[in-house]
């Protein structure tokens, strides 16, 4: 078995660049380091790191005892400035580095700070080992296998930190941002996957901290690492040990739209209907059980209560409900049609599989070339959205992580990809953490390369705001009332365009002009996008008020909310609660301006998404 050395810089030179891994694979050894484009302000990375490194080793080490008294800022920093920052800050002022002395000052402040609130956070602080589990981590000779070949793998990582919420923390510091964000994920999800594999049982997740010199957080969850270690850096890991990555298997059963999974003789479904009933009998609560339906991750019963129950008075009952059913998740309680409808969480969902849901016949039915797949319903239906409908046109996603907001937008893509060929349909992805659509640089139907910039992004939206206004010419010009007319008639010199912007909090919060502008751009394109065949997808994992505001989701009219953090959240996408109670990896709801619907989102295999580049039809 052949077995090759490889540091982390050098594999993440190698998944991000593949002009860098053919000359490494060559036996060169091209250079891992990142320089500074002529006219920008030298950060001196190295400096910082060198200097932070032997301050945590001080605070958790031969100061520990002083350094444990140490609360805020300023007298973190001035033991920092004394102890370790001077001479290096000495020797930059000698070389005339006036600036970039500044800057490095600035940048120590933000991390001190960024330590006296992580002593903040952290319950019963005895000392500052209880924050650091280690500085400068260590990882030497770390092997993965990989079938017929195997690759040892060393690196060494910024920080281990204790989290109250995620157990540990990966850190890693970086002075630049913007156009290395990309380098820096793969980074860190590389280092996650060493650490899971030399520390099993543990498990990370990931924080890059930018001091820029103010501090600006990256935080990301487990399930994004791993999903971007598995599909951007593991099939580079195969390429370099000479054999290529094995097919996926399917993971379950698949649920076709409209048709009921089949149960073994062990999977019976179990009915609920009499304990239903009996837990609100204990609490007086008279109700009659209509009904039940199952759908792919919930079995739905619908009971009616007696007269004089209110409604209200069931649904706080939903916790007791968890209890007395055993229930791993608080159920949905919700006044329909004729009934109250009560949502069982299955012990083991259904995945309901992208390909068969396209493949569908009703799927088919469906004509526009604009249309997707939202999910399946609770009535094993498939839900449609049409960007050519106006209740439909432009859509906005939210879902915390883990939720299946990435799942749902490749799947969104891939349905509009299977419709139409490139002359007929163009897309711009912004996708500025690179975890969802790193696969599709080969892709046809890409206006631009896969934008991973978030500084980029509005210019694109400029761009797409510019010829929208150029199209509405055109159609004036030429008597048509929409780009679907015009298609009908005959004229297809003139594609429809969907952007998708997934995370764009990103940068609506990164300065309040900026986001003034998004907000402008972003309600152009709203209001007169949907006539020009121009559409917008905006999605975030952080739907709070400073980045849904009201204009952003006024002009937004499907909305997709997959589980939230809390009812807050769901409030401000759907203007109802909800969303905090649902069971994630797709489980969904939406407004298509028909009332909220529940709805399981497709999910499309990681082979069928590489292959959309390959694949995608060239010729109607």
């Amino acid at each position: 078995m052949a077995t090759r050395r490889i540091t982390v810089s050098e594999l993440k030179c190698a998944v991000a660049d593949a002009e860098w891994r053919r000359k490494w694979l060559e036996g060169e050894r091209p250079s891992t380091q990142s320089f500074t484009p002529p006219g920008s302000l030298p950060v001196y990375g190295s400096l910082f790191h060198e200097t932070v490194e032997v301050f945590v080793e001080w605070l958790v080490g031969k100061g520990a005892k002083k350094a444990a008294k140490l609360e805020d800022r300023d007298s973190l920093w001035n033991e920092m400035h004394d102890r370790f920052a001077v001479k290096r800050l000495d020797r930059l002022l000698q070389q005339g580095r006036v600036d970039s002395s500044y800057h490095l000052i600035n940048a120590f402040k933000s991390f001190c700070q960024q330590v006296a609130h992580l002593r903040a956070r952290t319950p019963e602080f005895r000392s500052w080992n209880d924050v650091y589990l280690a500085k400068e981590f260590p990882l030497k000779d770390i092997r993965i296998d990989l079938g017929y070949g195997s690759l040892i793998i060393s690196g060494q990582l910024d920080a281990v930190r204790f989290h109250p919420e995620h157990d540990l923390e990966v850190v890693d510091y970086k002075l630049t941002h913007g156009d290395h964000m990309k380098h820096d994920l793969l980074q860190l999800a590389i280092y996650v996957k060493l650490l899971s594999l030399a520390r099993p049982g543990l498990i990370f997740h990931g924080t890059l901290e930018y001091y820029e010199p103010d501090l600006h957080e990256v935080a990301v969850s487990k399930v994004d690492l791993d999903g971007l270690f598995e599909d951007v850096v593991k099939p580079v890991l195969h390429e370099i040990a000479g054999e290529k990555l094995p097919p996926s298997e399917p993971r379950e059963e698949i649920l076709m739209p409209g048709k009921p999974q089949k149960k073994d003789a062990k999977g019976s479904k179990k009915d609920l209907s009499e304990a239903i009933r009996n837990c609100f009998a204990d609490f007086k609560l008279e109700v009659e059980v209509l009904g039940q339906q199952e759908a792919p991750q919930l079995v739905r019963y619908r009971v009616k209560p007696a007269p004089g129950v209110k409604v209200v008075s069931l649904a706080n009952r939903a916790d007791d409900l968890k209890v007395a059913l055993s229930l791993p998740q608080t159920p949905l309680v919700e006044p329909s049609k004729g009934a109250v409808v009560i949502d069982i969480p299955k012990e083991k969902p259904d995945i309901v599989y992208w390909k068969n849901v396209v493949s569908d016949s009703e799927y088919r039915k469906h004509k526009s070339p604009v249309s997707f797949p939202v999910g399946i319903g609770v009535d094993n239906q498939a839900i449609l959205a049409d960007f050519a409908d106006p209740s439909t046109c432009h859509c906005l996603v939210a879902g915390a992580s883990g939720s299946g907001k990435s799942e749902f937008l490749k799947c969104l893509v891939a349905s509009l990809v299977l419709k139409n060929t490139p002359e007929k349909l163009k897309l711009t992805i912004i996708d500025p953490k690179i975890l969802t659509f790193g696969n599709l640089s080969e892709l046809p139907h890409l206006a631009a390369p896969v934008v991973t910039d978030v500084e980029s992004a509005l210019p694109h939206l400029r761009d797409a705001a510019e010829k929208m206004d150029k199209r509405y010419h055109i159609l004036f010009r030429e008597g048509f009332e929409n780009l679907s007319d015009r298609f009908k008639s005959g004229r297809s010199d003139i594609h429809y365009h969907v952007i998708v912007f997934d995370e764009f909090a990103d940068l609506i919060l990164s300065d309040k002009n900026t986001k003034k502008e998004f907000e402008t751009v972003v309600t152009r394109l709203a209001a007169k996008g949907r006539a020009a065949g121009i559409h917008l997808v905006l999605a975030t994992q952080r739907p709070d008020r400073n980045v849904v505001t009201g204009l952003i989701k006024a002009n937004l009219p499907l909305k997709i909310c997959m589980r939230v953090i809390n009812a807050t959240n769901s409030s401000i996408i759907l203007d109802q609660t909800g969303g905090e109670k649902l069971l994630g990896r797709g489980d969904l709801l939406c407004d298509r301006g028909k009332g909220i619907e529940r709805a399981q989102s497709p999910y499309i295999t990681q082979e069928e998404f590489r292959k959309l580049g390959s694949e995608a039809p060239r010729v109607r």
